[in-house]
């Protein structure tokens, strides 16, 4: 790739670059798009326009190597966005796993690292791991540094410290973001992974279709994130867990946050690993039995086994919890009325969680012939946070 002139497209924030960032976007948006189009969708006049669209494809920033439909005269040229001109690293930092991907500009992974860990606060080990498995991905696909525009990070237990929209850093972001460039001098930015999951989701699977998006995700914590109109995740980074502390049952357990009756305390996984710790501390068989003598041995990925080989006990734990989560949910929906919900997180893929969810949630939108949003769960992909942190990289370059 040509270093300089990539990197400086990416980084000018003058007038014409604006322009040209505009253009880019909906290309990059359309996947492959008309001249036409592209003058409809950002109003700026056709001669500007073809002159900047020439002078992305001299840059080798965008192709011009398609023909679209004719309609009765010559058939357009269609632009499409060059893959190759530069990569983006996409890193999701959890207390179970965390990933780490190498993409191209239009997300598509080349290589990734998982990484099983067990502690989702950010410190120096955890960093210096990761920047050993970064530089071993690129040695693995013989890319250079510099090819790398920048790379995005998730931690939501370190982003509710601070909120992203005004700016405000806490000396341990700061920190963080200091100790990582003095070995890989490169563009960083930190953000909510819900907000990261939300943007690759709506980018990659319902950008033509939805313009109000919902992404959920029910893990170790229970979180929310909005866009509306294709616009960049509305929820503030320390806002995002406010969905796991609706309200379901106001005589209900009491709340990490002082409340009774969070979705959090019914339907997160701290919650389903304690009430399986207590069924089974209570005499109740289960499979998990033979992998954890005592209690305290009992982890997530216990859990998770439990699940896969469908223990009943495990499974009847999770299906409360889907049916927990589906009324939170369906509050939300009525709320924010979007014309699609995407249900993420570890617990979707396992056992009918995402059914229960589903059908009671259709259920109650009988009532509601108004409504039309439609649910689904999120890609089969436990990549869509990293994805989401790559995307999230050009985002802030085409701003």
């Amino acid at each position: 790739m040509h270093n300089r002139i990539v990197k400086e497209f990416f980084l000018a924030n003058n007038f014409k670059a604006k322009n040209l960032k505009q253009i880019y976007k909906e290309i990059l948006r359309e996947s492959s798009i008309s001249v036409d189009k592209i003058i409809d969708k950002t109003h700026i006049k056709p001669a500007t326009c073809a002159r900047l669209l020439d002078e992305l494809v001299q840059s080798n920033l965008i192709l011009a190597n398609q023909l679209g439909k004719s309609t009765g005269g010559r058939r357009p040229i269609l632009y499409s966005v060059n893959p190759t001109i530069g990569y983006l690293i996409g890193i999701e930092i959890t207390g179970i796993f965390s990933t780490i991907l190498l993409m191209n500009i239009e997300l598509s992974i080349i290589d990734k690292i998982k990484l099983k860990t067990n502690d989702s606060k950010i410190n120096p080990h955890l960093l210096d791991l990761i920047i050993d498995n970064i530089h071993k991905i690129l040695a693995n696909n013989k890319i250079i540094l510099d090819d790398i525009l920048g790379i995005g990070i998730s931690s939501d237990d370190l982003l509710n410290q601070y909120d992203l929209d005004k700016k405000n850093e806490t000396n341990e972001v700061i920190d963080i973001k200091s100790y990582l460039n003095r070995r890989l001098p490169i563009y960083l930015t930190l953000g909510s992974g819900t907000n990261f999951a939300a943007i690759a989701e709506h980018k990659l699977h319902y950008v033509h279709c939805s313009k109000r998006f919902v992404f959920t995700s029910c893990d170790i914590e229970i979180r929310s994130s909005t866009i509306i109109n294709h616009t960049i995740p509305l929820t503030q980074a320390s806002m995002t867990d406010s969905f796991g502390h609706m309200t379901i049952d106001k005589n209900g357990s009491i709340c990490a946050c002082g409340s009774k009756g969070c979705l959090q305390q019914y339907s997160a996984l701290p919650a389903i690993k304690e009430k399986i710790i207590k069924k089974i501390s209570n005499g109740d068989s289960s499979i998990i039995n033979k992998w954890a003598s005592l209690p305290t041995d009992i982890d997530y990925h216990t859990i998770f086994k439990a699940f896969e080989h469908n223990d009943s006990l495990a499974l009847s734990v999770l299906e409360e919890a889907a049916y927990d989560y589906s009324i939170g949910l369906f509050n939300l929906i009525l709320s924010f009325q979007p014309d699609t919900v995407i249900c993420g997180g570890t617990l979707v893929p396992k056992g009918s969680f995402f059914k229960i969810i589903k059908k009671h949630i259709e259920d109650k939108l009988k009532h509601y012939p108004q409504l039309c949003t439609k649910i689904y769960p999120a890609s089969a992909s436990y990549d869509i946070v990293s994805q989401g942190a790559g995307a999230m990289v050009l985002e802030q370059f085409l701003k």
